[in-house]
């Protein structure tokens, strides 16, 4: 596979991590609304709890008023008492749902980035290694054509002297016969 379609295919693969990272981060914004809506009904409760208080002291002022007695009296305050810890009691399971959904995202969050980070260094690393193995390839391509081309040399240098040896010699069988024929005329 070549360097560039590696490169291609690793950059894909973070690519599509990064858009898991963009899904997380929608449902990050799912969460958040619900935790608005889980605080709003936590307000709308906490909203009851002063009115709750008041009508309470108004039954029980109007018990001691009108002299109702103990067990009106006491019946009235349970009454009050149990819807007052209900509220409270709801007010306190929409924190756990709000912490819950904050933890959820944040726990996603944090494996998605790991996941992405964890990518990218896969990806640098294998771009590195692929470019690593480039640079050997080219460098042992470079090696193996400068000893061509020493060889190349030492061949036509070695080429050169013989040329150079045989027109010597025929230079000097030259000169030999043109002596000679010198001779013979002179």
């Amino acid at each position: 596979m070549s360097f560039m379609k590696k490169l291609g295919d690793a950059l894909n693969k973070a690519g599509e991590k990064a858009g898991e990272f963009a899904d997380y981060a929608s449902d990050k914004a799912n969460v958040m609304a619900t935790q608005t809506k889980y605080k709003m009904e936590q307000q709308k409760l906490k909203g009851k709890i002063p009115t709750l208080y008041k009508e309470l002291g108004e039954k029980i002022y109007l018990a001691m008023k009108d002299d109702l007695g103990h067990d009106v009296l006491t019946a009235t305050v349970e009454d009050y008492t149990n819807q007052l810890d209900t509220i409270n009691a709801e007010i306190l399971e929409l924190d756990k749902k709000i912490e819950e959904a904050a933890r959820s995202v944040e726990d996603d969050v944090v494996e998605v980035q790991e996941n992405v980070e964890q990518k990218v260094d896969q990806v640098v690393d294998q771009v590195k290694e692929d470019g690593e193995q480039k640079v050997e390839a080219v460098q042992e391509n470079v090696e193996q054509k400068f000893g061509e081309v020493q060889e190349n040399t030492e061949q036509f240098k070695s080429d050169a002297q013989q040329k150079v040896e045989d027109l010597t010699q025929s230079a000097q069988e030259s000169v030999e016969e043109v002596k000679e024929n010198l001779e013979n005329k002179f």
